[in-house]
């Protein structure tokens, strides 16, 4: 039984780890180019709650951490489980990804990942000149090496600040390609409807909701739906990310906002 149970652990906390990171893999270049105005800032920092029904589970946040003159962003993510799940399944990840903002794309992602037994340490360099990247794992020593188009890819990260600056006003379909050392893929995205969100920690939020594509994704992973919520203005800030699997609802919910000026929905004290 509790092997079970930490087999179900296992699947659930990886999934809702990495829901997050998902959820920004839209893209597609008619919706988007250089932009001169960035919904996001240095010093933004996102915190959400992580649930497995009405259990939470961990907590993330998300930061901007740097914009250098090169144009260069850093975006930085927080991800720890909490003392009951780390009782069983213990989760510590720290990822860091750098993003061209005169190309909106990719050019370094690390991922510094400690999920139960499982400890992964790993680079990922992206060098478009030569529709190359490498892939170097410091765990075990091991270096890949892997096609990627040259005109640009997403990481797991930078996915989700690439969808931010995207005009999703006049467009309802999306895709985009997530570099990866097994294969590059495509995800694809689509705008349902609007709706104004309540939730315990805001004031209500006019949103919009968008699903994507679970094809590319294995395991019962594959078997279920998500959707998630984006606020419907400049920020683009994810305010939930919702999904139905067949072994449970796991949700993601925005419930800290810091260093975003005129953020307009904090609740009034």
């Amino acid at each position: 039984m509790r092997d079970g149970m930490i087999l179900a652990f296992d699947d659930v906390t990886h999934y809702i780890f990495i829901l997050f990171l998902i959820f920004g893999m839209m893209g597609g270049t008619p919706l988007i180019s250089a932009a001169p105005h960035l919904p996001f800032q240095v010093g933004e920092k996102l915190t959400y709650h992580f649930y497995w029904g009405i259990f939470m589970v961990g907590r993330g946040s998300f930061e901007v951490t740097n914009i250098d003159k090169k144009d260069c962003c850093l975006f930085t993510v927080r991800v720890r489980s909490n003392a009951v799940l780390s009782t069983l399944y213990p989760v510590d990840d720290v990822l860091h990804s750098f993003f061209d903002l005169n190309h909106m794309r990719s050019i370094h992602f690390e991922q510094k990942r400690k999920e139960g037994m499982n400890h992964v340490w790993e680079e990922t360099f992206f060098y478009y000149e030569l529709g190359q990247a490498s892939t170097q794992s410091y765990a075990n020593g091991e270096k890949k090496w892997f096609e990627i188009p040259k005109d640009g890819v997403q990481d797991k990260l930078s996915m989700i600040y690439y969808m931010r600056c995207m005009n999703w006003k006049t467009h309802n379909f999306a895709s985009a390609v997530l570099g990866n050392d097994k294969r590059n893929y495509e995800v694809r995205m689509t705008k349902l409807k609007t709706e104004i969100l309540h939730t315990d920690d805001f004031q209500p939020i006019p949103t919009f909701q968008v699903q994507p594509n679970m094809e590319y994704l294995s395991g019962f992973v594959k078997k279920g739906n998500m959707w998630i919520w984006v606020s419907n203005d400049d920020f683009k800030i994810p305010i939930r990310v919702e999904a139905k699997l067949p072994i449970g609802t796991i949700t993601a919910s925005l419930v800290k906002v810091e260093g975003v000026k005129d953020w307009p929905y904090h609740l009034k004290h």
